[in-house]
């Protein structure tokens, strides 16, 4: 049973994009920039260095680098969430004291990945990086990424856990999710992870969202959550379409690159750049990207640059 505010946790956390110049390099300017328009739009808080972040493809130093930044810039206002989640265990340790350290609110570990691990292994590698730090963890839990699929008997070890405070469910498996929650119960959060089935994971037991197209749509999943809140199931599903026009979209070219692209759009960073080996958008999908964004009024409401 945890001992945590849970509706510190309880809303829309945006998984920030990690914005980059042209070289690589981390844009701190446009990342502080993200981070306050973001408040603006009344997200609860921010999930920072997970896949949308890029965070494997930085380095140990870049990631404490970045969450370093998210947090002066976020000044004690907003709730965040920092992944740690590495391969190695001793990785994942050094990144959760860093992030205790500078005072964030929770830790997040996506489940150890490549190497063929039973649920044992995978339990005492979270019991190892939840033992270096008070902070609460959040598993984070996504099959179609890491080849991993957790067990129910693993999720009611963790729910159990004093600090397991809940799970990133980044699966289309609602009766799935559903189930963690009648195991787990009510005190085990859990957050919906694939953007596109917000509205199904609301009706499934999930507490709120930690999602990657937030980052270029915020405010309509706001507007989602409070509706869902509300039980007002017509307007969730009406902005549940909304939303998947624009995914729908997105997943034409690659999720990262065209979330930069129209973060660029917007004028929220300064440098659509992606790292290698992701995607490079080409200037013909740039250009078929731009002629979407400019006929599409909630990624128009979302944007810095007010026509």
């Amino acid at each position: 049973m945890t001992n945590y505010d849970l509706n510190k946790f309880k809303g829309i956390f945006t998984a920030l994009i990690t914005p980059m110049h042209a070289d690589g390099a981390i844009d701190i300017a446009s990342l502080k920039n993200l981070v306050k328009h973001q408040i603006s739009l009344g997200v609860k808080g921010f999930y920072v260095g997970g896949s949308t972040g890029e965070g494997f493809i930085l380095t140990a130093e870049e990631r404490m680098q970045v969450l370093e930044e998210v947090v002066n810039a976020n000044a004690g206002q907003l709730t965040i969430i920092s992944h740690v989640g590495c391969i190695s265990t001793s990785e994942s340790i050094r990144l959760a004291k860093h992030a205790e350290k500078i005072g964030v609110d929770a830790i997040s570990a996506v489940v150890p990945f490549y190497y063929k691990l039973s649920m044992k292994e995978i339990q005492e590698h979270y019991e190892a990086i939840m033992a270096s730090t008070e902070l609460p963890m959040i598993i984070y839990h996504f099959p179609g990424a890491t080849g991993v699929n957790l067990t129910m008997d693993f999720y009611e070890t963790m729910g159990k856990h004093p600090n397991c405070l809940g799970v990133k469910f980044t699966s289309l498996n609602l009766f799935e999710m559903q189930q963690i929650r009648s195991i787990c119960g009510e005190n085990f959060l859990i957050f919906n992870g694939h953007d596109e089935i917000y509205a199904g994971g609301a009706l499934s037991g999930a507490d709120g969202a930690i999602g990657s197209t937030f980052n270029i749509m915020a405010s309509l999943f706001v507007e989602l959550f409070d509706y869902a809140g509300k039980a007002d199931w017509q307007s969730v599903k009406n902005l549940q379409a909304k939303a998947n026009e624009i995914i729908a979209e997105l997943i034409k070219y690659d999720v990262l690159s065209y979330e930069k692209y129209v973060l660029f759009l917007q004028g929220i960073i300064k440098c659509p750049y992606i790292r290698q080996p992701l995607k490079q958008l080409t200037t013909e999908e740039q250009q078929k990207i731009k002629l979407f964004y400019d006929q599409n009024e909630v990624l128009q409401s979302n944007s810095l640059i007010k026509s």
